[in-house]
């Protein structure tokens, strides 16, 4: 049985891996650069992350092919689903953790509960799951259902995740005749090994996604670029948990690592200066459209530089430096934060990109606040 991280004096760290070629950076110069989305190069890329130290992959999904302008260039696409890719993941390693996106509103509770019992059982633990909602009317279309509104979205996502608790955990059959799902009976073995249940992971900034995440949840992805927006989702989470659970928050940051002072940033200015407009308008539309959070937090840039703050990412954690600086800031994070988890993104992203952060996790190695996860027993 896989245990939880029991020392919060720790940093764990998360990769977002690629679905597809550009992610939060929609640069036509790193869709050029970065390898062809593949089996060959994924695998081996997960294996990467496990060698370099990463304690999980992140896998975002999305249904819609919409976004024509950025699926022709590369942004976002093309993407592989997340669950089928986990379980590649999963068989390609050892012990790091893979986490897959599975919306609630396009299934049924019996089918994430039976998926998820056999990701999580097959790796012997190191499956966990990021629930979302979904926020794109385009995706509600594709699966011929109507768009749901937002907070209402979550409302069945808490019922939903209730009943996948259940039938993880309910050697007997259950019978539930809820506002949104309906299901009677049982699974068929086998039943997720992590105890008490799978990591459940989730990305909702909005009150309705803190709320949902303080009672499910055991991290919350945020886009928080500062430490004082980490501190006050502290605060928020502290006060609607109560002490009674902890709830870690995970910053979602875009790493580039160079050697030379100066030479990331540079990198990061070549690319920007190859931003797909287009792309990113089309990208951001979507997203600033839907989510609640999202557009308030640009409220006050307009419509066009909000799409661009998006596009560059710009609202999200800049891990952009020497070892030496990204780990600086890495462990102020921790030490100022209640941060337990980071969710990087490497823009350029290959395995020489994935091994240019292992001096900043040696440096971290050094100041107390990582350890390997193959000398631990957890993987988050």
């Amino acid at each position: 049985m896989k245990r939880r991280r029991q020392n919060t004096d720790e940093l764990s760290f998360g990769y977002f891996f690629p679905t597809g070629r550009t992610n939060f950076l929609f640069s036509d110069e790193a869709s050029r650069r970065v390898p062809d989305p593949s089996r060959a190069t994924l695998t081996a890329l997960a294996r990467t992350a496990e060698e370099v130290g990463f304690d999980s992959l992140f896998i975002a999904d999305n249904w819609s092919g919409h976004q024509r302008v950025a699926e022709q260039f590369g942004h976002q696409s093309p993407a592989y689903n997340a669950s089928l890719l986990a379980m590649a993941m999963l068989a390609s390693t050892e012990h790091i953790g893979v986490i897959s996106t599975i919306h609630t509103t396009h299934h049924k509770p019996a089918h994430v509960a039976r998926m998820g019992a056999t990701l999580d059982d097959f790796s012997g633990g190191r499956w966990g799951w990021n629930v979302v909602t979904g926020f794109s009317a385009d995706e509600a279309a594709l699966f011929g259902e109507e768009f749901v509104e937002h907070d209402l979205r979550y409302t069945m996502a808490a019922e939903f995740v209730d009943i996948v608790l259940a039938l993880w955990n309910d050697e007997e059959p259950i019978d539930v005749q809820g506002r949104f799902y309906r299901t009677r009976g049982r699974i068929k073995l086998p039943r997720p090994v992590q105890q008490p249940h799978p990591l459940l992971v989730s990305a909702g900034a909005s009150p309705a996604g803190v709320e949902f995440a303080a009672k499910y949840c055991d991290q919350l992805v945020t886009l928080a670029v500062q430490e004082e927006k980490l501190r006050q989702l502290d605060a928020q989470l502290a006060e609607l948990t109560g002490g009674a659970r902890t709830v870690a928050p995970t910053p979602f940051s875009l790493a580039i690592v160079r050697e030379g002072d100066g030479e990331a940033e540079e990198e990061h200015a070549r690319l920007l200066e190859s931003l797909n407009r287009e792309a990113t308008f089309e990208i951001a539309g979507d997203v600033l459209g839907s989510i609640e959070s999202a557009r308030a937090m640009f409220d006050k840039m307009g419509e066009e530089q909000a799409a661009l703050a998006f596009g560059s990412g710009g609202s999200v954690l800049q891990l952009i430096g020497t070892p030496q600086q990204v780990a600086e800031k890495l462990i102020s994070i921790k030490q100022n934060t209640g941060s337990t988890n980071v969710l990087i993104n490497f823009p350029l992203w290959s395995d020489a990109e994935l091994r240019s952060f292992r001096p900043v996790l040696e440096l971290l190695r050094e100041a107390g606040v990582w350890s390997p996860p193959e000398t631990r027993d957890h993987s988050w």
